[in-house]
């Protein structure tokens, strides 16, 4: 009888799908538990000037370690994490104005939800206690090679656009492990990752990001009206807010018109 050939093996799937992904999120929890421990201590001995740049130190270690560990199982790159295709300088103020948008219309979404499930002290305390490095630099550049980056070139090979935009933005909501962020982390999730396939790059959502959380930070700390209270804001910022996001959306949509799902989540790799 003539020699059988071997069964090729299955392609191994694009990684990380669901399951590998909460490794990911959990690798980089305890590597930003051991990293932020001196920003701890210092804020305990009241340095919270030094603690927060410490807390943004231990969040970008904690960032790279993780990949470091990660990008190997799947035989990705730092480019997979990091992709960093050509943008339209158009994007840059159109971003703006969507993310302007987008968190006029975050902030209706609060303040409901803030009625609904009163947030405790300890909520409003902690993005003092974080200091503004660790909100406004630390979370963009640590938390988007990680979701929008790895997390999501994965996905969107492994299960196509729609579902992989939906999946990270899930994934991006549950990781602030509290109901007041879900909203916010889910809706911002949702754009983020639109954002990255739409313009085959992670800078857009990392601009994004940090639009966001200064907004909030700067509300907050010059007490603005309604966007750093818990009332309901008025029918005008709602209604301003659907605007600007979506004038911004069709408009990175005409101005970002071939980044596809597949060219966006293997941009820049080899």
């Amino acid at each position: 009888m003539p020699p059988t050939e071997p069964t090729p093996s299955p392609a191994p799937k694009p990684y990380p799908g669901l399951a590998q992904s909460l490794l990911v999120l959990v690798l980089f929890f305890l590597f930003a538990t051991f990293l932020t421990l001196p920003a701890d201590v210092l804020s305990h001995l009241k340095r919270p000037g030094w603690a927060a740049w410490l807390l943004l130190l231990g969040q970008l270690g904690a960032t790279y370690l993780t990949l470091l560990v990660c990008l190997p199982m799947g035989r990705k790159t730092w480019a997979d994490a990091f992709p960093s295709g050509p943008v339209s300088t158009g994007v840059w103020p159109i971003t703006l104005v969507a993310t302007a948008g987008l968190i006029l219309v975050i902030n209706g979404v609060d303040g409901w939800l803030s009625h609904l499930i009163p947030p405790p002290p300890w909520f409003r305390q902690m993005f003092t206690t974080m200091g503004w490095p660790g909100v406004v630099l630390g979370a963009p550049l640590t938390e988007e090679p990680l979701f929008r980056g790895l997390i999501l070139g994965g996905f969107v090979l492994r299960y196509g656009a729609p579902r992989a935009i939906a999946y990270s933005a899930l994934l991006f909501a549950l990781i602030h492990l509290n109901p007041w962020q879900f909203p916010t982390g889910l809706l911002m999730g949702a754009f983020l990752g639109w954002l990255t396939l739409r313009t085959g790059s992670l800078w857009p959502a990392v601009f994004a990001h940090f639009l966001n959380n200064a907004s909030v930070t700067l509300a907050r700390a010059y007490r603005i009206p309604y966007l750093a209270d818990e009332r309901f804001q008025p029918l005008w910022m709602w209604a301003l807010g659907c605007v600007l996001l979506g004038l911004g959306l069709a408009t990175l949509l005409r101005l970002a018109p071939k980044a596809s799902s597949g060219e966006a989540a293997q941009t820049g790799t080899t």
